[in-house]
């Protein structure tokens, strides 16, 4: 541009022509340029050019921002107007540029992006109350405010860091402490997992219960208590050089502490209520939480083995007491609208407690929490329920869980329900324990009968509690004949030979020594006991003895489906010592 002004101002301009400066040119002030030769001014104007082109080119990148739109820059031409009255773009404003493709860039100018700020936290926005620089934030260990104390205080944007209310709207502020909460404490990110997730501070199952305030507040401290437990877990604790030790007994000790708060509540005067309100606080405590090491997986965090087979250890006795407290509850303490909630309720936990320990090993034998489900949906009055209590029901493929059977025998015996608990047992197999509660049941001639029919039941010891049972029931004859038959029976092809024979009628042997020789008196005992000369009673039953042993040896269970004889009329022994004699006979023989 620069050098078609100077060429035109050669070519039509004269010594009074009006410069770029708006002076007269006079020849006298002419620079060393215009008596150039024309070759040499050419080669000159084109130098000059390049460098002021160059410079123009620096100055444009350093000022392009604080030139206006108006404005025209020394030096080159102003941009062409738009035709049709339109108004031109201004640089820096237009949404898009066109390339020389054709194709538009967006403009990043259209977006504000806050970089950095400088000076205090602004109190005009929303915050937690530990961030408040109006009111200083003090961190304590007291879980309850004070009137008066500094945490009580606050400003108008402070928002409660545990339930996300205004501090001025939070129900909780000072009655539980909620003005000392921030992140930095586990106890606080627990409380406020827990007032955040619907599924633990507002479970069903307990106003479905009927449950007090007293019920509800221990199931939430229970809740609590596992979701920090879980927190201390993944937090880990610090030890030396750094390293921080991940272990899961925090979990653990918490879960076996609310295990026994359960037992005290189901043998105490609150009654299943406020077991099941416990249950439900720490089960959905531990299967909304993981078992699994956590993201971090480096030099500075350990990470403790086991935690699967703890985790699986928790879930299933969690689940025990889940079917016991379901089984002790009836249609007056817990109604029947109030276990389909239950039921509803352990279906969901089921799902997650399967999530979780889906892919260990080893596997368990059920799907978490299905027993409870069960318990729930089969009551003491459901029809088939009532038929197997009732000795009616012969379908095997209606037989329930073992967790599930042992809970209602459980209730079963502590109702002394003996004939409901003999045809409970009968039906799902407990046939030793089925005599048991015969004998409770009054119907104590039936046991021999029975175990007589079924030789299996002697092997094992599986009759030493019946036997046992018979005696305190005042049936000491028939508890006798019961452990000789299992000690001495010929029933060797049905239960095994040598070494396993002998385990099995070892502690029948056991039984009947202790019982016999208790029967005895001090005299009689001192007799038999002593060394040297024995007494002319003790030879008496021991001869009579022997000869009772050759009897009975040769078909020994049809000599013992009759009531053993008494002594002797007239003899020198009592009927005590010929029972102890009888039996050493039959050891001999």
């Amino acid at each position: 541009q620069q050098q078609q002004q100077q060429q035109q101002n050669q070519a039509g301009r004269g010594p009074g022509a009006i410069t770029p400066t708006g002076s007269a040119m006079n020849p006298s002030l002419q620079s060393p340029m215009h008596s150039q030769t024309p070759q040499a001014m050419q080669n000159s104007a084109n130098s000059s050019a390049s460098q002021q082109m160059m410079q123009f080119q620096n100055n444009q990148m350093q000022q392009n921002s604080t030139v206006q739109p108006s404005q025209t820059i020394p030096g080159s031409q102003s941009a062409p107007q738009p035709q049709g009255g339109q108004q031109p773009m201004q640089p820096g404003l237009q949404g898009k540029q066109e390339l020389p493709n054709g194709a538009t860039q967006e403009s990043d100018e259209d977006d504000l992006v806050i970089v950095g700020s400088i000076g205090t936290f602004s109190s005009d926005l929303p915050h937690a109350r530990a961030h408040c620089v109006n009111r200083p934030f003090k961190i304590v260990k007291d879980r309850v405010g004070v009137e008066g104390g500094n945490n009580e205080t606050y400003c108008p944007n402070c928002f409660c860091y545990v339930c996300d209310f205004k501090a001025s709207a939070c129900q909780g502020w000072l009655r539980v402490g909620h003005c000392h909460a921030h992140d930095k404490d586990p106890y606080w990110r627990a409380l406020r997992e827990f007032t955040r997730t619907e599924m633990l501070s507002n479970s069903p199952l307990l106003p479905a219960l009927g449950c007090d305030e007293a019920a509800q507040m221990e199931a939430h401290r229970w809740c609590v208590n596992g979701l920090l437990a879980f927190h201390r877990y993944r937090d880990g604790d610090p030890g030396p050089g750094g390293v921080f030790n991940h272990s899961f007994q925090h979990v653990t000790d918490v879960a076996s502490s609310a295990m026994k708060a359960i037992v005290g509540h189901l043998s105490g005067p609150k009654g299943p209520r406020t077991t099941l309100a416990v249950l439900d606080g720490i089960t959905s405590s531990i299967v909304i939480n993981t078992w699994r090491p956590g993201a971090a997986q480096d030099a500075k965090h350990k990470w403790c083995k086991g935690t699967y087979a703890a985790y699986k250890a928790i879930i299933e006795q969690l689940e025990k007491y889940w079917v016991l407290a379901i089984v002790h509850t009836s249609t007056r303490s817990v109604p029947p609208q109030a276990l389909a909630i239950m039921a509803q309720r352990l279906k969901r936990l089921s799902k997650l407690a399967a999530k979780e320990v889906a892919g260990g090993t080893p596997q368990m034998s059920h799907v978490p929490l299905t027993h409870a489900v069960s318990a729930c949906e089969r009551g003491w009055t459901h029809p088939v329920v009532v038929s197997i209590l009732e000795g009616q029901c012969r379908e095997m493929g209606q037989r329930e869980a073992q967790t599930l059977q042992r809970a209602r025998l459980h209730v079963l015996e502590r109702a002394q329900r003996w004939k409901e608990a003999y045809h409970y047992a009968i039906f799902h197999g407990h046939v030793a324990k089925s005599l048991a509660y015969m004998v409770r049941a009054g119907r104590h001639a039936e046991v021999l009968p029975m175990v007589f029919g079924q030789s299996a039941l002697a092997g094992g010891g599986k009759c030493v509690p019946v036997c046992a049972e018979l005696a305190s029931c005042n049936q000491s004859d028939i508890a006798i004949r019961l452990a000789m038959y299992c000690a001495f029976g010929d029933y060797e092809k049905e239960i095994g030979h040598g070494e396993q024979l002998i385990q099995n009628r070892m502690p029948y042997v056991q039984w009947l020594v202790e019982h016999v020789v208790s029967q005895l008196s001090s005299q009689e005992l001192q007799q038999r006991n002593q060394y040297g000369e024995i007494s002319n009673a003790v030879e008496s039953a021991r001869r009579d003895a022997e000869e009772w042993a050759r009897q009975v040896s040769e078909d020994l269970s049809n000599a013992l489906r009759h009531p053993l004889s008494e002594a002797p009329l007239g003899s020198l022994y009592s009927s005590s010592m010929y029972t102890v004699e009888r039996l050493a006979a039959l050891c001999t023989v």
